[in-house]
């Protein structure tokens, strides 16, 4: 579930294509309740905050970028079997975290954070092709994560970037290192997941069988 979705009851229309060529249409109604995000106040360099005039158009060529990026479609799942947490650390359960920034709001983050120390590998969370490979002025040095059907994971603030734009990564290969690159506090990694341009949990996904 996109972490803005509004509470409500939602639904779900599928059909279930049997061997044999027999289909069946299956309806399912989903309750969504609401979720109170936590609040956290941050301190970082006041340009990451209130970005200087001559980067500002840089910010905005990287925001397009991202969203035609996002809007790929594979039609090809490149994954295998579960999604694995890509680095060891401390993580943080602070997805959708409401923030602010020097005390001026922000956009909640849309991952979830795991504390390391610089220089920590970073895998790859499941198979798939690299459509991104370089640094974001907020990020920093990123890596996104084709892994078909509309599923990217998103790996940010690397200290550097150990795979190229285009190559097929395996779950489990080395893509980088932790760093503190972008707006950050510290060395740490920033670990996304979208999902039909849904952004969600990834820790929701390790449990599930793909």
């Amino acid at each position: 579930l996109d972490m803005n979705i509004q509470p409500g009851l939602y639904f779900i229309n599928f059909t279930c294509l049997y061997q044999g060529g027999k289909t069946e249409k299956i309806k399912e109604t989903l309750r969504v309740i609401p979720k109170d995000f936590p609040v956290k106040r941050l301190w970082v360099d006041e340009k990451f905050v209130t970005p200087p005039p001559e980067v500002l158009k840089r910010i905005q060529v990287e925001s397009e970028l991202l969203a035609s990026l996002y809007r790929i479609y594979s039609p090809e799942w490149y994954g295998e079997g579960k999604f694995i947490v890509p680095c060891a650390g401390e993580p943080s359960p602070n997805f959708g975290e409401r923030r602010f920034f020097n005390d001026k709001p922000r956009s909640p983050h849309t991952g979830v954070d795991i504390s390391a120390p610089s220089g920590t590998p970073v895998f790859a969370s499941n198979s798939g092709k690299v459509v991104l490979a370089t640094n974001l002025y907020f990020a920093g040095n990123t890596v996104i994560i084709d892994h078909g059907l509309g599923v990217f994971s998103l790996y940010c603030h690397f200290s550097r970037i150990d795979v190229n734009r285009g190559q097929f990564v395996n779950k489990g290969d080395k893509i980088g290192e932790v760093g503190a690159t972008g707006r950050v506090t510290g060395p740490h990694l920033h670990w996304g997941i979208k999902i039909s341009n849904s952004r969600v949990d990834p820790f929701s996904l390790v449990f599930l069988d793909f």
